[in-house]
């Protein structure tokens, strides 16, 4: 690739990151990434032939979603670790 090239391919911001991609950027390893989306913790992943992409918008709005640390669910939410008070939305 050449300097120009490199130069222009950084600036270009990714909008859609592949499975290896996904874990790499939330920390998590990629067998997590599938059980965090049958789980309904992160979107399913969107498909171009056999390749599957993640836009980075949807993941980061269902992120947002999750509970945080410490805080106690709402008035007429379940308790979080029932395993089904909270699912994806995007």
């Amino acid at each position: 690739m050449s300097s120009d090239a490199t130069s222009i391919a950084r600036k270009v911001p990714r909008i859609g990151l592949n499975r290896s991609e996904v874990a790499l950027a939330i920390g998590f390893s990629a067998n997590t990434v599938d059980l965090m989306v049958a789980e309904g913790f992160l979107p399913k992943p969107r498909v171009w032939h056999s390749r599957k992409i993640w836009l980075v918008s949807e993941i980061e709005a269902s992120m947002s979603e999750w509970p945080e640390d410490g805080v106690p669910p709402s008035k007429g939410e379940k308790d979080v670790d029932d395993g089904d008070s909270w699912r994806a939305s995007v």
